[in-house]
């Protein structure tokens, strides 16, 4: 049976006392509750991952996921380590898809999704959602032959857009009045898959991820990013709703990042610099709204 968590201070009281403070790790009190007790009790935690979400989870050439929010979910397991004085604590990967993520986290299977989800009110009726780590805008790419600048030039052609993703949401909710198709795809990879053969003239999704999936693509110059943004979103970690110690202890990990410097450190290994499999660079610098939510997040309150 797995040793029982030390009382410490709870994870709220380290909010900084000033803008530039560094916020320390989280600790827990009292009892636990929901996912941490859940990970203490069966010494086991399970991080959520796509297979082609670069840069932020993805597969690697050695079938690893690895990203910017794998790295980010990695710091919460080093946390829980710490604080439920778990050194063994055992970390399932598991792959998710666009459509199962939220009934895997809701049903207890997956404590953590690391992939890149987005905020929506939808959503929050299901699940929790951490505090945001990135901003991003739904986009269109396209092949540069096919002349498409936005959503206005794809009538009668279809579009590609992950099943469950926001960029298949947006994309129906102007598809009829402008008489493009949407084509669902099981993940972002076969979304990709039907542009790069030609059945689909676009793929709509976060712009992050499209800049990834050019840069990846057999011919990356033949791609482009077009269109006005179809909405701007918050990335957040997903996990259980109503389990507030587990998100208190997320977003506490979140503001130690934001605080220390970690953020930029690990911003830079993904956006930055050459990532793989192929050693492609995104140089993607943070933009002012990225930013922004690293600075509201460095804020720890009750």
């Amino acid at each position: 049976m797995a040793a029982p968590a030390a009382p410490v201070a709870p994870a709220a009281a380290v909010a900084p006392a000033k803008a530039d403070a560094v916020v320390a790790l989280p600790t827990v009190s009292g009892d636990l509750t929901g996912t941490l007790k859940k990970i203490h009790d069966t010494g086991l935690i399970t991080l959520g991952y796509r297979e082609a979400a670069i840069p932020f989870a993805y597969v690697n050439d050695k079938g690893k996921p690895v990203g910017y929010t794998m790295d980010l979910c990695y710091a919460v397991v080093d946390a829980v380590k710490t604080a439920l004085n778990l050194p063994n604590l055992r970390v399932r990967e598991m792959s998710i898809t666009p459509q199962n993520r939220i009934p895997l986290v809701k049903n207890g299977t997956v404590d953590l999704d690391c992939a890149p989800n987005t905020i929506t009110p939808e959503r929050a009726e299901q699940v929790g959602f951490s505090n945001p780590y990135y901003v991003s805008e739904v986009r269109l790419l396209v092949n540069k032959k096919d002349n498409i600048r936005g959503l206005e030039d794809l009538k009668g052609q279809n579009l590609v857009a992950s099943a469950g993703s926001t960029g298949e949401r947006l994309a129906r909710m102007q598809a009829e009045k402008i008489g493009y198709r949407v084509i669902p795809a099981r993940d972002h990879g076969e979304s990709m898959m039907t542009l790069e053969t030609g059945r689909a003239k676009a793929f709509a999704l976060d712009d992050v991820l499209l800049a990834g999936f050019r840069a990846n693509a057999r011919d990356p110059e033949s791609f482009a990013i077009v269109g006005a943004p179809l909405e701007t979103e918050l990335n957040a970690l997903m996990l259980r709703r109503d389990d507030p110690q587990f998100k208190r202890f997320v977003d506490t990990t979140l503001a130690h990042l934001y605080t220390s410097g970690d953020i930029r450190r690990i911003q830079r290994k993904w956006f930055q610099q050459p990532i793989p499999p192929r050693n492609v660079n995104l140089n993607l610098e943070p933009s002012k709204e990225v930013i922004e939510v690293w600075h509201k997040g460095s804020r720890v309150t009750e």
